[in-house]
C-alpha cells in the first residue's frame, strides 16, 4: 500500500495548533507524519517552511517540546525531522536514545551525509531507531548503492534540485529518477519536495511507494484553514493515492 506523510512544524501555528493539525492529519489518513523541529538555518526548506519555523522559535518552541509533544501523540508513527546542528547541541547518543525509547518511527536529517554518518549511525542502532536519508537527482550511481547500505527504513527522494515548497507540477524526470534509484536499492522510496494537490500525489505513488506533503499543508493553515478543513485535504491525498 501506498504511505502518505503530511509534514507539521513543530509549534506551528501555536503548540495547541499544531497537536491539533497532528490529530487532524491522523484523522485524514495519514500513515505517519513528519515533525519538523523548529531551526533557524533550515537549509532544505523553502519560504513556508521556514517562516513556520521562525514563528515557532520566536514563541520559544523547543527539542525537549518536540519530545513532550511526540509522547503525548500516538494515534499514528512520527518522524522528527531536524537538522545536524540541534541534534549535535542536544548531544546525538541522548537524542537518539530518547527518540528511541519514545518509539519514535524515524529520525529525518538533511544535512547529514551519509559518508559522515558513522556516529549517528551507531547510536541510531543501539537506540533502535532508523535515520532516514535523502537522495537527490543529482547523487551518483556510487552515493545512492551508499545511501541503500546504511539506511534502515524508507529513503527520503527529493523530487526536484532545490528546496521545499508547492510546484505547479511534478517534475518531468521524476520517473526516470526512481527508477534509476530502484536499480541500487530494495528500500522503500518516499518521494518529498513540491507535491501539493491530489492530482500530483496520484502521479507520484504511481512510481513512488510514499508521498510527502509539506509546504502545501502549512501554506493553507497560514492562510486560516482550521484543523477540520486540513483533515478533509489529507483525506484527499489519501484517497488519491490508493
Amino acid at each position: 500500500m501506498k504511505r502518505l506523510i503530511p509534514y507539521v512544524t513543530l509549534g506551528f501555528p501555536t503548540m495547541r495548533g499544531c497537536k491539533e493539525l497532528l490529530r487532524a492529519c491522523a484523522s485524514g489518513g495519514a500513515d505517519g507524519i513528519e515533525l519538523g523541529i523548529p531551526f533557524s538555518d533550515p537549509l532544505a526548506d523553502g519560504p513556508v517552511i521556514q517562516a513556520t519555523s521562525q514563528k515557532a522559535l520566536e514563541a520559544g518552541a523547543t527539542t525537549d517540546d518536540a519530545f513532550r509533544l511526540a509522547e503525548s501523540f500516538r494515534e499514528v508513527p512520527l518522524y522528527f525531522m531536524t537538522y545536524v546542528n540541534p541534534v549535535y547541541q542536544y548531544n546525538p547518543p541522548r537524542f537518539l536514545a530518547r527518540a528511541g525509547r519514545m518509539k519514535l518511527a524515524g529520525v529525518v536529517i538533511p544535512d547529514l551525509p551519509p559518508e559522515e554518518a558513522g556516529p549517528f549511525l551507531i547510536a541510531s542502532k543501539m537506540a533502535g531507531i532508523p535515520l532516514v536519508f535523502l537522495c537527490s537527482p543529482t547523487c551518483s550511481d556510487e552515493r545512492i548503492r551508499l545511501i541503500g547500505r546504511v539506511s534502515r527504513s524508507w529513503i527520503y527522494l527529493v523530487s526536484l534540485k532545490g528546496v521545499t515548497g508547492a510546484r505547479a507540477k511534478t517534475p518531468g524526470d521524476l520517473t526516470a529518477f526512481v527508477r534509476r534509484v530502484r536499480r541500487h536499492t530494495s528500500k522503500p522510496l518516499y518521494v518529498g519536495f513540491g507535491i501539493s494537490t491530489p492530482d500530483q500525489a496520484a502521479r507520484v505513488a504511481e512510481v513512488a511507494d510514499g508521498v510527502i506533503v509539506g509546504s502545501a499543508l502549512l501554506r493553507k493553515v497560514q492562510e486560516g484553514a482550521t484543523p477540520g478543513r486540513i483533515e478533509r485535504y489529507v483525506r484527499s491525498l489519501a484517497r488519491a493515492i490508493r
